[in-house]
């Protein structure tokens, strides 16, 4: 694409006379293209995690972008719906961020239903959601009839960054439709994520443990769900974590409510729940036994008699011969991962939300005796992408963590309370990279030589995925 005075002037004056739909979209495709152009490369490191999402990874304005702009914002204007549809899909894609995009979506998706889905797609990715957005998400996600999954997914995803009680029910009744819906693997397990990891979804714990106690198929096990999750949260609201845990202990002690909590256990792959389900094996309720034989094959779990010293109990040279002479579980390394709060920082495959260093390909970094040496004591070596930062803003606030998304204009970072924040470079007087590792040492001190193991052979196993 040729970033010239002339091509920009020729496309404008096309577009002005095209009367042919697939005409126009090629013109508008190739106005939005042109919007920006790749800046020029200071050198800057891209980290681990470098903003891949194109067409340009450093996208600058130049001399015909405000004339671009123009034309895209009138022809927005005067789009039909079918044209302002594609018009917003394409500058999303090209991340051109105009005010009117969104209110133009909103406004056509008020008068024409066929617009719904470029609206769920559009907030989504959005970070805040309009307020009369929220009714228009609801009734996708309560659609009775034809949807397609990643519309679904794409609503119920975009309701869970709002603050809606009507947001929370209306979800946890649609994620089993989704789930049954054709080829809606990833759009289900994508909206599972996204409501189960919603920040605001602690303000209504309330409601959650109400529709969990109706004891109702599959409602109140996907309630069930959320409350494991809100259950083990870190950080946030006490009340929230105090509250979901007590009405999950109650539960249990009944076999109905039990059985979809187990459920919900392995629906969520709560993997910090994998005892309770081990327990369950052995339940004299046949209904919550099967349940829980079902749910350790999802989740591949199984007993076996460890007998394997624990690694606090060893030196750090002993421990280290010991497990690299030990033979462990890929599953049970995947429960170790959550267990030991590895899940808390780290991330292990690439369509999963940003947290902290990548470890997906991670043992084609380390050589197993290094990555248990590099666990055992974070601090020996800090691999570049690994390294926390300290970023100073010019109002001189400060933030350290890590670094979760390297991007030209902005920069994502996660501290170790699991809280992202986002800084426009222009804001950033100083960053710092720490000579120590926020990882802490000893996360292995009470788990055994064979547990140790099995993570490192989960961690071994990414790599080959």
């Amino acid at each position: 694409m040729m970033h010239q005075q002339e091509v920009v002037t020729d496309l404008i004056e096309r577009l002005g006379k095209a009367t042919d739909p697939a005409l126009r979209q090629g013109i508008l495709s190739a106005l939005c293209r042109l919007h920006f152009h790749e800046g020029e490369w200071k050198g800057d490191s891209w980290g681990t995690r470098p903003d891949t999402r194109g067409p340009y990874y450093q996208p600058e304005a130049w001399s015909e972008t405000p004339k671009i702009a123009v034309a895209l914002k009138d022809a927005l204007a005067k789009a039909t719906p079918e044209e302002a549809a594609f018009l917003v899909k394409e500058l999303n894609r090209n991340r051109i961020q105009f005010n009117e995009a969104q209110q133009r979506i909103l406004e056509l998706a008020k008068k024409d239903p066929k617009v719904l889905p470029e609206l769920a797609a559009q907030l989504a990715g959005a970070e805040e959601i309009p307020a009369e957005a929220v009714p228009l998400l609801l009734g996708l996600v309560r659609q009775v009839g034809p949807v397609e999954p990643v519309t679904l997914s794409q609503a119920i995803i975009a309701l869970s960054k709002t603050d809606s009680a009507d947001g929370v029910s209306a979800t946890l009744a649609a994620l089993e439709p989704l789930r049954k819906l054709p080829d809606s693997g990833k759009d289900y397990d994508a909206a599972l994520a996204a409501f189960l990891n919603a920040p605001k979804l602690e303000n209504h714990h309330q409601l959650v443990e109400q529709i969990a106690e109706k004891a109702e198929w599959p409602i109140s096990m996907y309630a069930n769900a959320a409350l494991l999750n809100l259950a083990s949260r870190k950080t946030g609201s006490p009340e929230s974590i105090e509250h979901s845990q007590k009405a999950l202990d109650k539960g249990w002690a009944d076999p109905k409510h039990r059985k979809l909590i187990i459920d919900a256990i392995s629906a969520s792959k709560h993997m910090a729940s994998a005892a309770k389900v081990l327990a369950a094996l052995d339940d004299l309720d046949a209904e919550v036994k099967g349940a829980a034989e079902r749910a350790a094959k999802a989740m591949r779990l199984s007993r076996v008699e460890d007998k394997t010293p624990k690694i606090g109990t060893l030196k750090p040279e002993e421990a280290l011969a010991a497990v690299l002479k030990t033979k462990g579980d890929v599953a049970l390394g995947e429960q170790l991962f959550t267990r030991a709060t590895c899940v808390a920082c780290h991330t292990t495959a690439e369509d999963q939300a940003q947290k902290g260093p990548y470890l997906g390909n991670i043992a084609q970094t380390y050589k197993r005796p290094e990555l248990a040496q590099n666990i055992l004591d974070p601090n020996k070596t800090i691999a570049q992408g690994f390294a926390s930062e300290m970023i100073t803003l010019k109002d001189g606030t400060a933030q350290m963590g890590f670094i979760t998304l390297e991007g030209a204009e902005e920069v994502k970072l996660r501290n170790i309370a699991a809280q992202e924040f986002t800084f426009k470079t222009a804001a950033i007087k100083e960053r710092v990279k720490l000579p120590t590792s926020m990882m802490p040492p000893g996360l292995m001190t009470n788990f055994t030589v064979r547990e140790f193991a099995s993570l490192l052979d989960y961690l071994g196993s990414l790599a080959k995925k």
